[in-house]
């Protein structure tokens, strides 16, 4: 039985990515200025992998003996099955895609946690929904239960009863034949999506989107099956570059200490990519972090105003701490791109361009700004469902407002986020430390 994994994205100037922001997606648009531009061309052209859930879902289906391939182009071969990988920021492209098959009459089952929050945008195309981790529901997948494939309801609940360490290796064997994944910032050759965790227990799930799909309790890999993992990347394919995809590496530290130990016995020269909150982070994880070749840290700061912070239910620590333990990381040389959302709720222009100037203080070597977004399923859209603006859910790319803001236009935001960047990034000091640096990586 053949199966294709399709992976569909609208063409556009710059990155769009399924696999960030909880695989709800983004789309890394960061201004309309001419500098700006070449930013989001650099970035599309330098940062490119598909969302792990996918690749995941892919293995098992592989393990179960279906002959699996992996497509982005809308030239679709001829398939017993077509699997859609969901995302909102792809979603009109997505349907008209499925629609295609469906008058084809194609098997279609479509996954990933934006079809798991708003699965009748789809079932109501005649595809299958898959509602929750798609690969769990693969590993059990068999030849013979393909045929039964009208029988299953057009949303599909299923228990999952497994561990994360039951879930074979993703199937990146395949995805190599079509595409090679990359993260140009960590260094050249090709770049492993990882996870060693999953759940975020966080209150800033008010307005984040992991855990509609993983949910709030923190689930953990065994330290030996994600090193192991790493080194049969290494081995057979010659990988040295990883991210992981941890909702919060370092929840845990007794479980990111151990891991990191391991990587470290290895003596691999391994480059590593991790998002984590700062309050994880002490000297002695600092250090660790170091010897197990992590090079680049993200973290989530947000605002630079303390009542905007408690407005979106957002757990943080105080601003000299922030910038100390942003410090302590780039001294040892791990390189950090700061995080920050304008146009909250609470936002106004005042606490705007405190946030803007707050992050400017920050000494990391990468700022990112995006735009508060409500997404589906989250609490904080049942507060902005009635109040949006856009008419397409690619719209959601968190670059551009959605909702109707009591201090902003659309247009206003964009100009802010315009000045955010050129500010940061055109500062002489900036320039001069890093510009070359990362260019020639």
């Amino acid at each position: 039985m053949k199966v294709c994994f399709l992976d569909i994205y609208p063409k556009k100037n710059y990155r769009i990515s399924k696999d960030q922001n909880g695989g709800f997606g983004t789309a890394n648009n960061y201004g309309e200025n001419f500098i700006l531009k070449i930013l989001s061309a650099y970035i599309k052209k330098n940062i490119d992998y598909p969302p792990l859930f996918l690749v995941q879902s892919m293995a098992e289906l592989k393990k179960n003996q279906f002959s699996v391939s992996y497509s982005r182009s809308l030239d679709i071969p001829n398939k017993d099955l077509y699997v859609i990988a969901s995302s909102i920021v792809s979603h009109e492209s997505e349907i008209d895609v499925i629609k295609s098959l469906i008058a084809r009459n194609k098997k279609v089952f479509v996954i990933g946690p934006f079809a798991t929050s708003k699965p009748h945008l789809y079932s109501s195309t005649g595809a299958k929904v898959i509602s929750g981790e798609s690969e769990f529901f693969f590993k059990d997948f068999q030849i013979e239960d393909l045929n039964k494939f009208k029988n299953y309801d057009d949303i599909i609940l299923f228990k999952n009863i497994y561990d994360l360490d039951d879930l074979s290796y993703p199937a990146w064997d395949i995805i190599l034949k079509y595409s090679k994944p990359v993260m140009k910032l960590l260094g050249r050759g090709l770049t492993i999506p990882i996870s060693s965790s999953r759940g975020c227990p966080y209150s800033c799930s008010y307005y984040c989107t992991y855990p509609l799909q993983q949910g709030n309790k923190l689930r953990l890999r065994k330290t030996d099956n994600v090193v192991n993992e790493m080194l049969y990347w290494n081995k057979n394919y010659n990988v040295n570059n990883f991210i992981f995809r941890d909702p919060v590496f370092s929840l845990n530290k007794r479980h990111t200490l151990e891991l990191l130990n391991k990587i470290i016995a290895t003596n691999k020269k391994f480059r590593i990519c991790v998002e984590t909150h700062l309050k994880n982070l002490d000297q002695e994880t600092v250090e660790i972090f170091k010897r197990a070749g992590i090079k680049i840290v993200y973290v989530g700061i947000e605002s630079g105003d303390k009542e905007v912070l408690f407005d979106s239910k957002r757990t943080t620590i105080e601003f000299d701490s922030q910038i100390e333990k942003v410090k302590l990381l780039e001294s040892k040389g791990i390189r950090v791109k700061s995080m920050y959302i304008l146009a909250q709720p609470s936002d106004n222009e005042t606490t705007t361009k405190k946030t803007i100037n707050y992050s400017k203080k920050v000494p990391s070597t990468y700022a990112q700004y995006s735009i508060f977004t409500p997404y589906p399923g989250t609490p904080v859209f049942e507060k902005f469902k009635d109040k949006i603006i856009v008419d397409k859910y690619e719209e959601f790319d968190q670059w551009q407002l959605v909702f109707q803001h009591l201090c902003f236009s659309k247009l206003r935001v964009r100009e802010l986020l315009n000045f955010a960047y050129l500010s940061f990034y055109l500062r002489p000091s900036w320039i001069f430390a890093y510009f070359k640096k990362i260019l020639l990586r």
